[in-house]
């Protein structure tokens, strides 16, 4: 199957493996649709998707696009891969100065904060039914009901592979609000935040935070709807970080 999908994906503009609900994958949705790039997507299950992910890239970790030929692995590589593929619209600023400062935002967003944001909320919301409703979304009931059975080993695998327990847990909301702070801090007159215009910053540090506010009405991934969901967010609802996050949301992720 993995063959064919491969093949197909060589016939067609572009495929992404991805997790529906993931923040870094929805980094990676979120570019191609800002540049309008012809595209099929492959969803996967968490656990499930290992074996799969190795044998295009050695690695476990998604999204993974596939260009022709090209394997790219990363949503930062993918970014960088668009950007040369599809230059317009850009998201990489053209003065050199604040190139370099979009791009090291988001090189930092992607190093420290997409994992503080997972973790922490991992730690706070997941469960058999949130992973079930959420990572099964397009799925049928019965498999939807074998994960929801089986997700107790596979918590187990994330929790242990990430570190996951009260005091990281902590650690880990504290670098959110952090980072929540920082783009309200950060943003300028045009609410961006580098220049005067939407870059690669913007798109990077919105969908990193995007696992601590609700945008599912303004082109992100829908919500579960549990109640652990809904205590998380509105942890963070009311501050300016999680405005600014809904505002480039708005602005610029088409529903």
């Amino acid at each position: 199957m993995e063959a064919q999908e491969l093949l197909y994906s060589r016939m067609t503009a572009i495929t992404l493996y991805q997790f529906p609900a993931s923040h870094y994958n929805e980094k990676a949705r979120w570019a191609l649709e800002y540049k309008q790039v012809p595209h099929e997507k492959i969803s996967l299950l968490p656990g499930p998707h290992a074996p799969r992910m190795k044998r295009l890239t050695g690695r476990t970790e998604t999204p993974v696009l596939v260009d022709g030929d090209e394997v790219v692995a990363g949503s930062a590589a993918i970014l960088a891969h668009l950007e040369r593929r599809s230059p317009e619209p850009p998201l990489e600023p053209a003065a050199t100065g604040e190139r370099e400062r979009a791009l090291a935002i988001a090189r930092r967003f992607d190093d420290e904060v997409g994992p503080a944001v997972r973790l922490a909320m991992f730690f706070e919301v997941m469960s058999g039914a949130y992973a079930a409703r959420v990572f099964c979304a397009q799925r049928k009931p019965f498999v939807k009901a074998i994960y929801r059975a089986a997700f107790p080993a596979v918590h187990r695998i994330m929790k242990r592979s990430m570190g996951i327990d009260a005091e990281s847990a902590a650690l880990a909301r504290e670098r959110t609000r952090e980072a929540l702070d920082f783009v309200a801090r950060e943003a300028g007159g045009s609410g961006y935040l580098v220049g005067d215009r939407f870059c690669v910053a913007d798109l990077t540090c919105a969908a990193l935070l995007m696992p601590a506010v609700d945008v599912s009405q303004l082109g992100g991934p829908a919500s579960a709807g549990t109640g652990e969901e809904s205590a998380w967010r509105a942890r963070w609802a009311e501050h300016p970080g999680a405005a600014w996050v809904r505002e480039i949301y708005r602005r610029h992720r088409r529903p």
